[in-house]
């Protein structure tokens, strides 16, 4: 039973994983969303489009709007992961089961 047993924790530690990331990346997407609408609102003086595919929008908004939601999201999932990286290091005191996210020898 110690092989059921392994399979058991790994499935945990997968789904754990899975858990962390969905909630910090919903926290921080959140938070994006907000910090890009500030600086808009500042230099356009108006709310950005909530339809970019309306053809009302002028093309140089949807544009724009396209484009910072596309680098903020972006960096937000990266903060995110990392984050997640960083918690779940801190509770378990090993890596992430997300390949790839084990520390290089350069860090």
């Amino acid at each position: 039973m110690i092989g059921g047993k392994r399979v058991g924790v790994r499935l945990a530690k997968k789904y754990g994983w899975k858990a962390i990331t969905i909630a910090l990346g919903a926290l921080v997407g959140l938070a994006t969303q907000r910090l890009i609408e500030v600086p808009w609102k500042l230099l356009r003086g108006s709310t950005p489009p909530k339809v970019l595919a309306d053809r009302r929008s002028p093309w140089f908004d949807a544009m724009s709007w396209a484009i910072a939601t596309g680098v903020g999201v972006g960096v937000a999932r990266l903060l995110a992961i990392r984050a997640a990286a960083g918690v779940w290091e801190a509770a378990v005191h090993e890596p992430p089961p997300e390949p790839g996210l084990e520390q290089s020898p350069a860090a």
